[in-house]
Parts: structure tokens; sequence; C-alpha cells
């Protein structure tokens, strides 16, 4: 149901795309809508909480990037990537894998680029995904509360 190798090809239609969010949207929505105020509180937590890391990690993987081609900069590039994998076991405790992680990561540059096609398949994978994540997200909660 969620997202294939396939609909991350740049040959997968919008409109395919825009399907399947519809449908993952309103499959989800029952589950969101009878969260108790309590989950919802403790979801909104967490979901901050890791809005915060994804930012930071994205930051610091822009930064990795840009000054990957300066091997000038060994001693401040290894600190980068130092941080990052600690940054990553931080990411695999809300129970998100690495892979993820670059995929959203590379929704991230695509909606940098100026083509209109990748932003708007970008926004609807992001969208999916974050469909996902807060999917896991309240697993996580109702997994570690009585």
């Amino acid at each position: 149901m969620f997202l294939e190798e396939h609909d991350l090809q740049t040959s997968t239609k919008i409109d395919d795309l825009e399907a399947k969010y519809q449908e993952i949207e309103v499959f989800t929505r029952a589950l969101f809508d009878d969260m108790n105020d309590a989950e919802r509180n403790r979801l909104e937590t967490i979901k901050h909480r890791f809005e915060k890391l994804k930012e930071t990690l994205f930051q610091n993987s822009d930064h990795i990037l840009s000054h990957a081609k300066h091997p000038d900069l060994g001693s401040a590039q290894k600190a980068l990537r130092e941080a990052q994998l600690n940054m990553m076991f931080d990411w695999e405790q809300f129970g998100l894998t690495e892979d993820m992680f670059f995929k959203l990561y590379q929704c991230h540059r695509n909606q940098l680029i100026g083509d209109a096609d990748l932003k708007a398949r970008a926004t609807l994978i992001q969208q999916i995904l974050a469909i996902e994540i807060n999917l896991t997200l309240l697993f996580k909660i109702r997994q570690i509360t009585p």
C-alpha cells in the first residue's frame, strides 16, 4: 500500500502517485481520528522532536555534500560524519530506517531543483512518507504506553 520501488522512479505518473496518496490518506484517517487526547499530545510531542532531528540531519547532510569536494576540510568533515552517525542512531530510535531517511532526504533535495515535475513528485512522495512516519510514531507510542 505504501511506496514501492517503482513509485520512486521518475517514470511513475504524478496522477498515479496522487491516487496512491489519496488512498493511503483515506485508509489511515480513521486511525488518527480515533486517537484519544493523551495519545494525540504524545504524538505531537514526539513529532516535534522528530522534525527537529530531521531538520538537523538534512542541514548536516547538505553541509557534508557541499563540502565533499574539499579535502582540506578533512577534520571538519570527519566531525560532521561522526555527528551524522550519532544522529542516525537517534533517528532509528524513532523506529525509522536509514532507507526512510534517504527517501526523505532525496525528496528534500528534489524540491530544491527548479523542475516543476520533479518538485511535484517529491512533494507527493514526501506526503506519503509523512503518513508512514506518523503511523510508525503512533505505533511506538502505543507500544510503550500501558
